[in-house]
């Protein structure tokens, strides 16, 4: 889901979509790049797992969300039915997509490590952030599971309720704007945050 959503914001930016909609022209689906099989560019073995699943739209290919819509409950949360494959998956209409290419930031521990990130690391996603205009997904463990986002931007002087932190935490204290598969434009998650459950992280752009 934070594969596709990078894609999606480097499309919007490639042809100047200022004002990107619901079902618009880059509307990707989630559920198709759950189930696309995987490419990699990389002959390296030892890709990581989230470069891996971005490289998967190095197949050239996507559908777009109004041909395959996630489904959202009551809320606008994505379902579990997201997983599931579309009975008429093999001839749902494609649309041509650029490639990926992608580089890993950094990579500390393994996918449910907590807590092994270094202040560095805040500085090497923000400068990935200006130097290269580009989004960075990072993977993280909360909660008892591993999930990966996408990072859009950041404050140093972040103000308001930050992602399971309360107000004090986040405020003017720094945070990174986040994409989750909840709905929201982004949300505010702090560095502290970031610190914390974070363990990988790596640039994304077009080819």
């Amino acid at each position: 889901m934070a594969s596709t959503g990078a894609m999606e914001l480097l499309l919007n930016r490639k042809h100047n979509v200022r004002r990107p909609r619901p079902n618009g022209r880059f509307d990707l689906s989630e559920s198709f790049l759950i189930h696309q099989y995987n490419f990699s560019s990389r002959k390296d073995p030892q890709e990581h797992f989230i470069e891996g699943v971005i490289a998967k739209f190095n197949r050239g290919e996507a559908v777009l969300n109004r041909d395959w819509p996630v489904p959202l409950d009551a809320k606008g949360v994505a379902e579990m039915s997201v997983w599931n494959l579309h009975p008429q998956f093999p001839s749902l209409p494609r649309v041509e997509v650029p490639g990926i290419k992608s580089e890993l930031l950094f990579s500390r521990g393994r996918k449910w490590a907590t807590e092994v990130l270094l202040p560095e690391d805040v500085e090497t996603v923000k400068r990935a952030l200006v130097e290269r205009r580009a989004p960075v997904i990072i993977n993280y463990n909360d909660d008892g599971y591993w999930h990966v986002v996408l990072i859009v931007g950041y404050s140093d002087r972040a103000k308001g309720i930050c992602y399971e932190l309360e107000e004090e935490e986040c405020n003017k204290r720094g945070a990174f704007a986040v994409r989750d598969s909840d709905g929201k434009r982004y949300e505010f998650r702090a560095y502290n945050w970031f610190l914390k459950y974070a363990n990988a992280a790596a640039v994304v752009e077009l080819q």
